[in-house]
């Protein structure tokens, strides 16, 4: 994947932040598993990870090449937690937010799904179709994550208020209390958008992930209505920078360089196959396989 403009990424330095990476989704496992078990939540482990997270704030090229690298969907709801801090912290950046802001908003993210820890994984993971019962109690993760934290001092406000409404949405078609617009913090607004996203682009037990095309397209259709336009369009359009020069490969087989994308259809690039130009969004039979 190119880099947006720095097109030589170190590679000593790119697997020096992917280690990094993986010891931050590794002590989010066990902070995890320690709540699972019983123990009590240390929100000093959680601070200490933003913190973590935060000193790469300025390495955007090398974050977008290790959140995109497909991973163990066993493993998929520690990476999620970690991957959703990374775009919050992208996209909180991108808005200009000051730096206390984005912190909270990448803690937030850590701990937006912390109640699935009182849900049954074999429920989590489920492959086949979810009976009402069991789709009203993965819903319920929100109500429990809040009910965990709601009472302790040392997490902030803001972070409790997205960890019980990462799932509302503007239209109010979300849940738990199908809470409107004007209910939702610009913190729970981020992570919504963060959380959609990841969650696309990611393997999990029971869907494949998107192309990064595939899932600027869908996110696009699907969140009008219902996630903050200006965040989705914030988040998609310099995202999409970042794959200007990458290699793909078309559904013909062929080997082609993503030449230019447009702004306002980030998902319809205009490609280079070597011997001309095509523009996606005029070639109907042609569209991105996977990514090379």
């Amino acid at each position: 994947m190119n880099t947006g403009g720095d097109n030589d990424i170190s590679c000593l330095n790119y697997h020096i932040f992917e280690k990094k990476h993986e010891d931050i989704v590794n002590k989010m496992k066990h902070f995890t598993i320690n709540i699972i078990r019983g123990k009590r939540i240390e929100y000093s482990e959680i601070s200490e990870m933003a913190n973590e997270i935060i000193s790469e704030y300025d390495k955007p090229q090398y974050i977008l090449k290790t959140l995109n690298k497909l991973r163990d969907a066993d493993d998929y709801t520690y990476y999620h937690s970690v991957n959703v801090s990374f775009y919050a912290m992208l996209l909180g950046g991108w808005l200009n937010l000051a730096r206390k802001d984005i912190k909270i908003i990448i803690q937030a993210g850590l701990m937006h799904d912390i109640g699935k820890t009182k849900i049954p994984n074999v429920l989590l993971n489920k492959k086949g179709v979810l009976s009402i019962k069991e789709f009203e109690e993965i819903r319920r993760h929100a109500i429990y994550g809040y009910e965990m934290v709601r009472d302790n001092p040392e997490i902030p406000e803001d972070v409790k208020d997205v960890i019980l409404m990462h799932h509302e949405r503007e239209d109010r078609s979300g849940y738990p209390l199908q809470a409107s617009d004007h209910n939702l913090s610009i913190y729970t607004k981020i992570v919504s958008v963060a959380d959609v996203y990841e969650a696309m682009t990611a393997n999990r037990p029971y869907k494949k992930a998107l192309t990064p095309f595939e899932a600027f397209e869908e996110f696009h259709i699907t969140c009008r209505g219902r996630l903050n336009m200006h965040l989705v369009n914030t988040l998609l359009y310099n995202l999409s920078r970042y794959y200007v020069g990458s290699k793909v490969v078309l559904n013909t087989g062929q080997l082609a360089n993503i030449a230019y994308i447009p702004p306002q259809c980030a998902w319809k690039p205009i490609i280079d196959v070597g011997s001309n130009f095509l523009d996606l969004s005029t070639e109907k039979e042609i569209f991105i396989s996977h990514m090379a």
